[in-house]
């Protein structure tokens, strides 16, 4: 080999060497980037979860998480919040697991329960088939027998329970019927305002007003086509959403900031508001979260 062949040989060899260096720096950078797209992609869609988690919410993160391992993956089928936020339970087809801020914590068996509640007292109220059962000493008790209700909560006295037939009946811890009023056709939606005093149902674009533990009316009025009510921190407030009105030529509000007792109402700017419930014992919102009870933001 002559020596132009050797520099042209050598020549050859260094720009295979240039060329796999090249192309091993390629699969690196490849490599990395991958890795670096998987943690990202990890990162965004992991994170959102972790902090909608019921676990990890603000308030209720304790209580959910005693309730997730009372329940051991059953099914969820509905939920209540003691009204100071400090007890919680859920309920499944054939259990219910309640759980409390200073530890305590119990898995029930309760075949068919449809609803719960916390009454004034925080104790856990479950109507199950046409009972009403009600928690004493650590175990739930008959109280009555009642028809299975869409609706029930606890008020200051006892709790409420609404029907499919639009029945409201308020009961005490013993049982007793404190009072019965009839909504005008079903599909009406119940709840109840700080301190357990008022209660509101929300039917036919309008809102009736009970005394909640007698079910005396207070009001009956539609201030605008309401399609959701939120109970302020006043016991007679409520803020009103308003949906379109009933007449293409009319104009109405967004939103309505409403007193229950005196029909006063005021216009309030509109902004993006989820459906959410007052706890009648805490400015504290809750909504669903997986099956879960969950803090949301006032509204």
């Amino acid at each position: 080999m002559s020596g132009r062949e050797v520099q042209l040989a050598a020549g050859r060899k260094s720009a295979r060497q240039t060329r796999s260096a090249s192309a091993r720096a390629w699969t690196l950078t490849l490599v990395i980037a991958a890795s670096l797209g998987m943690l990202l992609y990890v990162s965004t869609t992991s994170l959102p979860y972790l902090i909608a988690s019921p676990a990890g919410d603000a308030h209720l993160g304790a209580l959910n998480d005693c309730l997730a391992r009372q329940l051991q993956g059953a099914t969820r089928l509905g939920w209540a919040v003691a009204p100071d936020a400090s007890r919680a339970a859920v309920f499944g087809p054939r259990v219910v697991a309640v759980c409390g801020e200073d530890g305590s914590h119990a898995r029930l068996e309760v075949p068919g329960a449809t609803a719960l509640a916390f009454d004034g007292e925080r104790h856990l109220w479950v109507a199950t088939g046409g009972r009403l059962l009600r928690e004493r000493d650590g175990a739930l008790q008959p109280v009555g027998d009642i028809a299975p209700p869409e609706w029930l909560i606890g008020h200051a006295g006892g709790v409420l329970a609404l029907d499919d037939t639009g029945q409201l009946v308020s009961v005490a811890p013993d049982g007793k019927v404190l009072g019965q009023a009839q909504v005008p056709g079903p599909g009406g939606r119940l709840s109840v305002g700080p301190g357990g005093v008022l209660a509101a149902v929300e039917w036919g674009g309008g809102v009736l007003v009970y005394d909640a533990r007698t079910l005396e009316p207070v009001r009956a009025e539609a201030p605008c086509t309401v399609e959701f009510l939120w109970w302020l921190d006043g016991a007679d407030q409520v803020l009103l959403a308003c949906g379109a009105p009933a007449s293409p030529d009319a104009q109405g509000p967004a939103a309505l900031r409403f007193n229950v007792r005196t029909g006063a109402r005021e216009a309030v700017p509109a902004g993006t508001r989820a459906p959410a419930r007052r706890l009648s014992g805490r400015a504290l919102y809750v909504q669903g979260c997986d099956g879960f009870p969950c803090t949301a933001s006032p509204p």
